[in-house]
């Protein structure tokens, strides 16, 4: 695909041209209405319609505009960092009133889950504006699904506003999303004052369908297969074979140690092919614990030399390539009550077929 007049499309403008929100359908009412188009630059979109035009400006690195939507894009973030991202949009002609939709959530999305976003609308363009929404990035979507009107007026011709997103991603609680990226998109809608009364002003995205249910169905838990993990030498990056068919692969992304090295913690993801994205969601893991047959004294329960054992059964909810922090299960040893935290053994495997 090419944008003739730029080169070939980057993967933000090719994503955002085909899972925009869709074109617009018939608006009862009279009035003449605005939409970006499908031919327009992928930094700045504008339309006529009589009198009316609607020009938005998206210049930042992670912004495009493709069709009639706008696409903010987050990617390789690390915990602790942020970002921010402003549209200018200025109505040309006529006044207008403005209103905007985002998109459903997807079926799963880990960093659309954690990453925390502030909306801000500012009607000059000159201060932090008013919030319109502060939470993560999947609430977000949630929100407005239905369409907000942005003014509380008409906005006058030539007449410039901004919205901002503003993004966060929480220094704690963020292991293992390193790699994840994340699309917020935007439709816009407008409609000549002049045409409509106040009184009789309807929200044009007020039939739009309800947002499906944002956890992904999984009606079967199959069981795919074991990797045995060495628990001496697992460092994040390390990949380990699954015992099932096709080229599978856990590849730990964080680990928590012992004092003795051994590894007790790990978030995992699942590789097929050496790749996240071609492989199916994880709804369950049994993580075993313990030394291998004959362990050293002192690694296993009182009177337990044998091998792997103490299953932990962690349900992946919502299912997702990517496990989470998950360990072994403690196992109280003795009459003083302490307890052993054995290393990880190996981790068994299922998901969604």
């Amino acid at each position: 695909m090419r944008d003739d007049a730029n080169g070939p499309l980057s993967r933000r403008q090719i994503l955002a041209s085909i899972s925009g929100i869709g074109v617009l359908g018939a608006i009862g009412g009279a009035g003449t209405h605005a939409v970006l188009n499908d031919a327009e630059r992928r930094t700045e979109g504008r339309i006529r319609a009589g009198e009316l035009a609607l020009a938005i400006d998206c210049p930042g690195p992670g912004c495009v505009t493709v069709g009639n939507s706008v696409a903010f894009s987050v990617e390789n973030l690390e915990p602790g960092t942020s970002g921010t991202e402003t549209l200018e949009i200025t109505v040309e002609g006529n006044a207008a009133r403005l209103w905007m939709r985002t998109d459903c959530p997807p079926e799963a999305d880990l960093l659309g889950a954690v990453l925390e976003v502030t909306l801000r609308y500012d009607p000059s363009c000159g201060s932090s504006g008013d919030t319109l929404f502060d939470g993560t990035l999947n609430d977000l979507r949630l929100a407005f699904a239905d369409g907000l009107r942005l003014d509380d007026d008409c906005i006058d011709g030539d007449e410039t506003v901004c919205l901002t997103l503003e993004w966060s991603l929480p220094a704690d609680g963020s292991d293992g999303l390193a790699g994840l990226s994340s699309d917020l998109h935007l439709e816009f809608f407008a409609q000549q004052c002049r045409h409509v009364s106040e009184a009789d002003v309807e929200n044009p995205f007020a039939d739009a369908a309800d947002c499906p249910d944002p956890e992904p169905a999984c009606p079967d838990c199959e069981e795919l297969g074991k990797a045995d993990i060495d628990p001496d030498s697992v460092s994040p990056g390390d990949r380990f074979p699954i015992e099932a068919e096709g080229d599978y692969e856990l590849e730990a992304l964080t680990v928590t140690n012992k004092p003795d090295g051994d590894t007790v913690c790990a978030n995992f993801r699942l590789l097929l092919d050496g790749s996240e994205d071609a492989a199916p969601r994880i709804c369950k893991v049994v993580v075993r614990g313990g030394p291998p047959d004959n362990g050293p004294p002192g690694r296993n329960p009182p009177g337990d030399n044998g091998p792997a054992s103490n299953p932990n059964e962690i349900e992946i909810h919502p299912p997702s390539t990517r496990t989470g922090e998950v360990c072994t299960e403690t196992t109280e040893a003795g009459s003083s009550g302490n307890e052993i935290w054995p290393a990880i053994s190996n981790v068994t495997v299922y998901i969604c077929p």
